[in-house]
């Protein structure tokens, strides 16, 4: 009998002691719920920003300024790094804590070049008054003094800006080679043999018509320039280009479309950026995203 009762403690030790490990084990497997639900939530909120940050490069890059081949590589930086995000399948503080400070550096780089695009934007608002004063100016005093002459040659620079031509509604559209030789429409980098880059040109006065040589740029995700077939000048730096093509321009608005093909095989799944450049300024740019082949047949 001493030997049963002296048993009965031990064994309510041991169960109390299990049900605790229990507990413990339940409040553990809930905090850990909890925690992977936060850094989830977090891992949500930079994927939200970073969509919030391209939506603002959309805006700006159909404002059609100078900065846009800036902004265009900015925007493809900011894609694919939401992307390589999304494709993280375990998340933990220190991976969200790599990703919150790249956050940190894109915004702050944003706000630098979103203050340089404000401060162009006021220049350019300035020099536009400035080139309709002058012709106001040329117009009623065509027979003025060496002054004037001095003036004139300032104005010249000025208008040689006014006369930069900047495309809008720019679009980019993968195509493939069908049985028959034809070009057809796809979004399968596998497929795709050739881009047709569409835009429409405005009505400029200050504009030289005749014929223009226009120069196509086709850069991957990273940057790297595809299909180089040489270079060309723009500011005094040296751009490679990926084709080129003429156009006659009658300062009419009209609609531009250039077709740039290549090897098959060249291109790889991701995002793709095609610029033109004109008299040495962008004319226009639009990017493009390529899929996989479904089942190696689409």
């Amino acid at each position: 009998m001493e030997t049963k009762n002296s048993k009965k403690p031990t064994v309510i030790v041991l169960a109390v002691l299990l049900l605790a490990a229990v507990a413990y084990a339940l409040f553990s497997n809930a905090q850990h719920k909890e925690l992977q639900a936060a850094l989830e939530s977090e891992k949500t909120s930079i994927q939200t920003e970073l969509t919030s940050m391209i939506a603002q490069y959309d805006v700006k890059i159909e404002e059609n300024t100078s900065l846009k081949e800036a902004l265009v590589a900015a925007r493809a930086d900011i894609i694919a790094y939401r992307d390589s995000l999304g494709k993280e399948k375990k998340t933990s503080y220190k991976l969200l804590k790599r990703y919150q400070n790249k956050l940190y550096k894109l915004q702050e780089q944003n706000k630098e070049l979103f203050g340089q695009l404000e401060n162009l934007t006021a220049e350019n608002t300035q020099l536009s008054s400035d080139i309709a004063a002058a012709n106001a100016t040329i117009a009623s005093q065509a027979s003025s003094n060496e002054l004037l002459a001095s003036q004139n040659e300032d104005l010249s620079a000025k208008v040689a800006v006014g006369a930069i031509l900047s495309a809008a509604d720019v679009s980019v559209v993968p195509l493939k080679r069908t049985a028959s030789g034809a070009l057809k429409k796809t979004n399968r980098y596998k497929k795709t043999v050739a881009f047709q880059l569409s835009m429409n040109l405005p009505r400029n006065p200050l504009t030289t018509s005749g014929d223009k040589q226009v120069y196509l740029i086709l850069e991957d995700a990273q940057g790297k320039v595809l299909n180089s077939k040489g270079t060309f000048e723009v500011e005094g730096r040296s751009l490679s280009y990926s084709d080129s093509a003429s156009f006659h321009y009658q300062n009419q608005e009209m609609e531009l479309v250039l077709v740039t093909e290549f090897e098959k095989g060249l291109l790889q799944k991701g995002t793709y950026v095609i610029s033109a450049y004109l008299d040495g300024s962008i004319l226009g740019a639009a990017s493009v995203a390529l899929k996989p082949s479904f089942l190696g047949v689409f």
